[in-house]
């Protein structure tokens, strides 16, 4: 408990020091704003998601359940600067059955994933946006170091105003993970195809990866999409575990369907239905050495998300 309050202590200052380094702070809101929402705010948002006993190349099966807990405030600071900061709590509980290597084929149980950061959107002129985000946190499964589950890193991206109905940009996103650093490259569109019809990006770029592609299409207060992503969860594993003090990683593509509801002026409700292909889990040992590479099934899922705007 003692080295976990010193490692607290300094993952607090660290943010600070991002904070007074970079003198800014944004929601991390990666996809193109549409114009239409508020400069300055505050939004929370609650999601589940169940993912469906899925069999895994040699070890049996595995089903997931997760939640996610998200906040974020931003400032219009001057006609030029967006300011804010968001957190994002993320709680998986894997369960795996039918397991024929006891050593590795059950490799970790809850995972908890915790990130802060602070960005910025600079407005450089009446076409050309600027995005920069860097973040800290863990991510660690239950009884896992958190002193040794830092990840750390930052987005950034630009974008131009090709049209009043499309907007086109490029960036990348670089972190620091247990054993890792990654990098990926980014594609921002926001594409008003027609009044109702829209081609942008969905998600939140961060540590588990870009902010994909949908397609979606409102009408009456409800909206219809379909979209897809790359996302990867990587993770220090409990000390006490099977492979102790060692990584883990979850890695697929997330195919789905979405509908929403738009509740009163401010809340949505998502539903979601899909599946998540090209699915493969990593272990590696403390010193970043590949223990298990293994691949598993198409894997479906369903997901709700309830969300606010104040």
């Amino acid at each position: 408990m003692k080295n976990h309050g010193k490692f607290i202590i300094s993952l607090l200052l660290t943010i600070c020091a991002l904070i007074g380094t970079t003198a800014i702070a944004s929601s991390q809101e990666t996809n193109i704003p549409s114009g239409q929402e508020p400069d300055s705010g505050v939004s929370l948002s609650v999601a589940y998601i169940h993912q469906f006993d899925t069999d895994r190349d040699r070890s049996g099966k595995f089903s997931l359940d997760r939640a996610n807990f998200r906040a974020d405030a931003k400032k219009k600071a001057s006609e030029t600067v967006t300011l804010g900061i968001g957190t994002n709590y993320d709680y998986s509980d894997y369960s795996f059955t039918g397991t024929q290597n006891a050593h590795i084929a059950d490799p970790w149980d809850k995972v908890h994933v915790l990130n802060l950061s602070v960005s910025a959107l600079f407005t450089l002129d009446r076409n050309w946006k600027l995005f920069v985000a860097p973040s800290v946190g863990v991510a660690a499964e239950s009884g896992a170091k958190w002193e040794d589950s830092l990840v750390t890193g930052g987005i950034v991206w630009a974008s131009y105003r090709v049209s009043p109905s499309l907007t086109l940009g490029l960036g990348a996103g670089v972190y620091s993970k247990p054993e890792e650093v990654s990098a990926f490259p980014l594609v921002i569109i926001d594409w008003k195809i027609t009044d109702r019809l829209r081609l942008a990006n969905p998600l939140q770029a961060g540590p588990t990866g870009p902010a994909g592609l949908e397609l979606s299409y409102a009408f009456d207060g409800t909206t219809v999409a379909a979209g897809g992503a790359y996302r990867s969860a990587r993770f220090r594993l409990d000390n006490h575990g099977p492979v102790p003090n060692g990584v883990g990683e979850d890695m697929s593509f997330p195919l789905w369907a979405r509908f929403s509801i738009k509740v009163g002026k401010a809340g949505t409700l998502n539903f979601f239905g899909g599946v998540m292909v090209g699915g493969k889990m990593l272990v590696e040992d403390s010193r970043g050495r590949e223990l298990s590479d293994e691949r598993y099934d198409a894997s479906p899922f369903l997901s709700a998300t309830a969300s606010m705007k104040f």
